[in-house]
């Protein structure tokens, strides 16, 4: 989408729709069986289960909004590169993650493996391995932006309002607080 054709009422009300299509749809109540499962256990299972399905949405969430933002695609699952979000007007391409221990040591080093490879075969992009959420409130707010040298070639590490104020650039503010309104008003 160009600066010229960008409606962000237009876009609040397409991310709006997709939120709800998001929060809507049905989850999966399958536990995992244990010997030792008692039923006040299969209770808290199925509470943890539904904490986790809501944090998977919220990720979800993210791509739909960040991707979706003037200049941004998002490039959904199976894309070719294996990636989550990319502008070719402003030359980024986006692994997201909804905090910072999302991924595990193995799926980190597979995420910058993609970003690496992007970069090396687009190196006027920038690469940026993007962390919604910090490990505490003071550290998303404040945000991180700093350089990670993978597989030879500089990836930038985005974390909390440093990935937001990126993308979402003065917009920042007002979609945080559209997508809350959204997402209490919903779940």
């Amino acid at each position: 989408m160009t600066e010229e054709s960008f409606n962000i009422e237009t876009y609040f009300k397409f991310i709006e729709l997709e939120i709800i299509k998001i929060l809507q749809r049905k989850n999966r109540e399958e536990l995992t069986y244990d010997i030792l499962d008692t039923d006040k256990i299969k209770e808290y299972k199925l509470l943890a289960l539904e904490l986790k399905h809501k944090q998977m949405k919220i990720g979800e969430i993210w791509q739909v909004v960040l991707g979706n933002y003037k200049y941004c695609n998002n490039l959904k699952i199976g894309h070719i590169t294996g990636l989550d979000i990319i502008s070719h007007e402003r030359k980024f391409a986006m692994e997201l993650k909804n905090r910072t221990n999302t991924d595990n040591a193995s799926s980190k080093k597979t995420n910058l493996d993609k970003l690496a490879k992007f970069k090396k075969e687009n190196p006027d992009y920038l690469c940026i391995y993007g962390n919604i959420n910090d490990t505490t409130k003071e550290k998303t707010l404040k945000g991180t932006r700093k350089i990670i040298i993978h597989n030879g070639v500089e990836i930038e590490y985005l974390i909390g309002y440093k990935l937001l104020e990126f993308v979402l650039m003065d917009d920042s503010y007002k979609i945080i607080e559209f997508i809350r309104s959204i997402i209490n008003s919903y779940l």
